[in-house]
């Protein structure tokens, strides 16, 4: 039987294509992240930006820092929307260190277009993300990077941009070592089709110095949060799914979760936010 499909075409690059035309991005032309964003984000030096699908997803667990990373072969992620698919390989990445040392080198790049180099040290990475300036977290920092480098993500939308092809967080980097052959500077390349994800307005703006220094329960639950204009309630099931925590106690979880929605009251992400009947309710505070 013949396919309908016009031969020659690569119907999923086509829909892509199409996907960032309507967005009005071209796609003849190299393309950088701060000119996706509108005028009034593009120019704020105190956000960091990360895609909806990936703060609505497990990409970033909450698993304790005594267990051991996980090794993920092509598994499907949890995915606060029913019709996204994450497909994921790669060493288990948790919010607690990986998500914001990403954003912050997202944030380094965002001048430069998607699949160019770009340059920094690790002791401003280190620096810029609250960490301690030691050996010790810069060699957290370095051990991030490897991971974000060692994974692959497939993220399908059969209502938006259909599949978005393989996607390592970070694409490749090159490295300056010193004399104990520890990377200092780093020459890192981001990956063109994560475009795909941040256009169309389809990406989440975090206020820098509150949301790097909440605990990874609370970062996980700003990333839902913010990455939704009016909220609706969140089971505390669905949202034990987005964190992909192991914490089988319904009472523990629930403590835990009260606990994250103070962090985001005190540090003023919203202006209300509790546990009420298994469910999280926030009121978020427009500007």
């Amino acid at each position: 039987m013949k396919s309908s499909q016009p031969e020659g075409i690569d119907v999923e690059k086509f829909q892509r294509r199409t996907y960032l035309q309507r967005k009005g991005i071209s796609i003849t032309k190299p393309f950088q992240l701060d000119l996706i964003f509108p005028e009034t984000i593009g120019q704020r030096t105190d956000l960091r930006h990360i895609p909806n699908d990936y703060c609505r997803s497990s990409l970033f667990t909450v698993r304790n820092k005594s267990e051991p990373r996980r090794m993920f072969m092509h598994e499907k992620l949890f995915h606060y929307n029913e019709t996204v698919t994450i497909i994921y390989t790669g060493i288990e990445l948790r919010a607690a260190d990986d998500e914001i040392i990403w954003l912050q080198i997202l944030y380094y790049g965002r001048n430069v277009p998607f699949g160019e180099p770009f340059e920094f040290s690790i002791k401003d990475l280190v620096r810029d993300v609250n960490w301690c300036k030691n050996g010790h977290y810069y060699d957290k920092a370095r051990e991030c990077i490897s991971r974000l480098k060692a994974n692959e993500i497939l993220a399908l939308s059969s209502k938006a941009y259909g599949k978005s092809g393989a996607i390592s967080l970070i694409q490749n980097y090159t490295v300056v070592n010193d004399a104990e052959g520890k990377p200092t500077h780093y020459r890192v390349f981001i990956d063109p089709k994560l475009i795909i994800l941040f256009a169309g307005n389809t990406f989440t703006s975090h206020s820098w110095e509150s949301y790097r220094d909440l605990s990874p329960v609370a970062r996980r639950l700003a990333d839902h949060i913010e990455s939704h204009k009016h909220p609706y309630p969140l089971t505390l099931e669905r949202f034990r799914g987005m964190c992909d925590s192991k914490d089988t106690s319904l009472t523990s979880w629930r403590q835990t979760v009260g606990k994250a929605c103070k962090e985001l009251v005190d540090a003023r992400i919203v202006a209300t936010a509790e546990v009420s009947s298994d469910q999280i309710f926030v009121i978020v505070i427009h500007n």
